[in-house]
């Protein structure tokens, strides 16, 4: 559809510089958790055909590749990936379009890559800064002005595209920032009538209603757990919005299997790409369920009940975190490093817990802020801090460690080679700080 309705753009010189081959054929592969070539086209199209999206993209490039070489200690000084970022702004700065509607797609979509980039370049700060803004963008975009006869149908599905991808980082950010409120989440879930035997059309569809459902999970965590521990343990409270979130986990879980079942999963991706994504899926709905059960403050305890389902989401969890890359991947997305983290921290049978380190310690991996290596050290200390107290530090099941010795809550902030550690015990009042080296 782009291709037939090209604008009057020019082609821009992208083998001018060997990092346009590297946005093409690496970066550009890893920016989905889920893969959607429509989007991958209608990014190329841009990135070759406007100069602002162009250096954005050589930006974005450029770390990437200095990422890559990083532990083969190259490129360390290179200022290539902050000059193409500057020019990205000076270019959107200086825009001259008339039409106010290629405006805001071509200011969409560098806001998105900027995103990217600051994520990858470790500038988180600066990436919320940017995912902010494409947010607001997108609040502020007049739909009336879409549906004009004359506006181009190449612009409208880049905004169609780019809006798909910023909502979905806005979904996921609230999983690592507290105070996160995405602009698509209802403040209580609604009841939703549907028949039972309905299916997701696609996994993408299936992944888009996931991640709103895990969002709702996430924001009732994050309220609970700013009520401070008493001592003792909390007994659960009954909660209409837990119970409406408890019966749509499990109408997704229905439409999910009936989907699978009837095979209509409308992927292009290949047979070993969508089973890495079913299983993503999988987990990511488990993980979710037991969050949602074990919610509230000093209910560390509840965890030990589902370890059948720990045990089964670290098989799955395996399936979706194998790759083929020989070296570490980048995606501003959320996958299986929050995943994997959860189960470290909140499943304290022993040899699942060293099971995730080996996981996140097979090769480098980065989620939007959530990086691998830094997960993994943060698992280890959890588990030095629970185990260590017992007798000998030998645990050999999670009864031996007792409720005032859990962890419940955990923070950290990476600053290089070190980690600004922040926790509470279940049950115990104040906040203990470590700084951790990587």
């Amino acid at each position: 559809m782009i291709v037939q309705s090209l604008g009057p753009f020019m082609i821009l010189p992208g083998a001018q510089t060997e990092a346009m081959p590297i946005f093409k054929y690496r970066s550009i592969q890893h920016l989905n958790v889920h893969p959607c070539e429509s989007w991958r086209a209608t990014l190329m199209f841009f990135a070759h055909t406007v100069p602002a999206v162009w250096h954005a993209a050589v930006a974005l490039g450029s770390i990437q590749r200095n990422y890559l070489d990083r532990s083969e200690n190259h490129r360390q000084d290179d200022t290539t990936p902050l000059f193409h970022y500057n020019r990205a702004i000076q270019l959107l700065l200086n825009q001259t379009i008339e039409d106010s509607t290629e405006t805001t797609a071509i200011t969409l979509l560098v806001c998105y890559l900027f995103t990217c980039f600051d994520h990858l370049a470790g500038n988180y700060v600066q990436a919320v800064s940017h995912l902010r803004g494409g947010v607001e963008l997108l609040r502020n975009i007049d739909r009336a002005m879409l549906a004009k006869n004359n506006a181009r149908e190449d612009v409208r599905t880049l905004i169609c595209e780019v809006s798909k991808q910023i909502r979905r980082l806005d979904i996921q950010a609230i999983i690592f920032l507290i105070d996160w409120t995405p602009a698509d989440i209802q403040e209580t879930p609604v009841p939703q009538f549907t028949p039972p035997d309905s299916a997701f059309r696609s996994l993408n569809e299936a992944a888009d209603r996931l991640h709103i459902l895990v969002a709702q999970v996430m924001k009732l965590r994050n309220t609970e757990q700013k009520i401070p521990p008493m001592g003792t343990v909390s007994p659960p409270v009954p909660s209409p919005i837990k119970d409406i979130l408890f019966r749509q986990l499990t109408s997704w879980l229905c439409f999910f299997a009936n989907m699978l079942q009837q095979g209509n999963m409308n992927s292009n991706n290949t047979g070993s790409q969508s089973h890495r994504l079913i299983s993503l899926l999988r987990v990511q709905h488990t993980i979710a369920c037991i969050l949602l059960h074990c919610s509230g403050p000093g209910r560390e305890i509840d965890y030990d009940n589902f370890l059948p389902e720990f045990q089964q989401s670290i098989a799955l969890a395996r399936d979706a975190a194998a790759v083929n890359e020989p070296k570490g991947t980048f995606t501003p997305e959320v996958g299986i490093i929050p995943v994997l983290y959860t189960i470290g921290v909140k499943c304290r049978h022993p040899a699942i817990r060293r099971e995730v380190l080996r996981i996140l310690r097979q090769q480098p991996m980065r989620e939007a802020v959530w990086n691998s290596f830094s997960a993994a050290r943060v698992v280890e200390r959890v588990i030095e801090i629970e185990e260590g107290v017992s007798e000998g530090g030998n645990i050999q099941g999670m009864e031996q460690i007792a409720v005032w010795q859990r962890v419940e809550t955990v923070s950290w902030v990476q600053s290089g080679a070190k980690l600004d550690l922040a926790y509470t015990f279940c049950g115990r009042e104040g906040m203990r700080t470590e700084v951790l080296s990587l």
